[in-house]
């Protein structure tokens, strides 16, 4: 969304920050980009690897544009970052800035799940899956700082039986990523490692 996908430029334009802020603003998530944009732009070898997405985490996306954003306004109208929490200083969003991220980010869930490269998946339930409560409640309890989104995310990634977890958030990886691993055989990596994985040694 942040890199080709445009939602950054339309940002940076709207609120006239220059090029410097927007290369400095993508350099934080260069990994992430990285690792998207080989699957979308179809720089993997192997045809077996499948990639998914859970409404949650899309959900969860929203939500980070939502905070960037507010950061954006708030950065560009001199607030000092002691207040960037303060609820009294939190910004309206105009509804044209809200209307131009919202078409920009649907023209991005066009490239990213057109051709079935990256799939939508249910998140499980213990409607679905008797073994739901088993995974999530340990995870929430017993992972330090787990949020109950990570836990949700996490058990329906487990119950579907999936190989990886690919993920930025420092504190989960050291907190569950031994456990994961030991107990689920899924292994929690960052976008980094998910390219050295996807990419033959000679592209890399």
């Amino acid at each position: 969304m942040l890199g080709s996908g445009g939602v950054l430029n339309v940002l940076c334009e709207g609120y006239h920050l220059s090029p410097e802020f927007r290369d400095v603003y993508a350099s934080h998530y260069a990994e992430s980009i990285s690792f998207i944009d080989a699957i979308v732009n179809d720089e993997i070898s192997d045809s077996s690897h499948e990639f998914y997405v859970s409404s949650l985490a899309i959900n969860e996306l929203f939500y980070a544009m939502k905070d960037e954003l507010r950061s954006i306004i708030l950065f560009n109208k001199g607030m000092p970052i002691s207040r960037w929490r303060d609820a009294r200083a939190n910004p309206e969003i105009p509804e044209k800035c809200f209307r131009a991220v919202y078409n920009k980010t649907f023209q991005s869930f066009d490239t990213l799940f057109e051709e079935g490269r990256i799939h939508y998946i249910t998140e499980g339930s213990a409607e679905s899956d008797p073994e739901y409560w088993s995974i999530y409640a340990p995870l929430l309890f017993l992972t330090k700082d787990a949020k109950t989104q990570d836990a949700t995310l996490l058990t329906t990634a487990i119950i579907n039986r999936a190989d990886y977890f690919v993920t930025k958030d420092e504190p989960l990886m050291k907190a569950a990523k031994k456990k994961l691993l030991d107990t689920y055989q899924m292994e929690l990596i960052r976008p980094s490692r998910g390219l050295e994985l996807l990419r033959p040694a000679g592209r890399r």
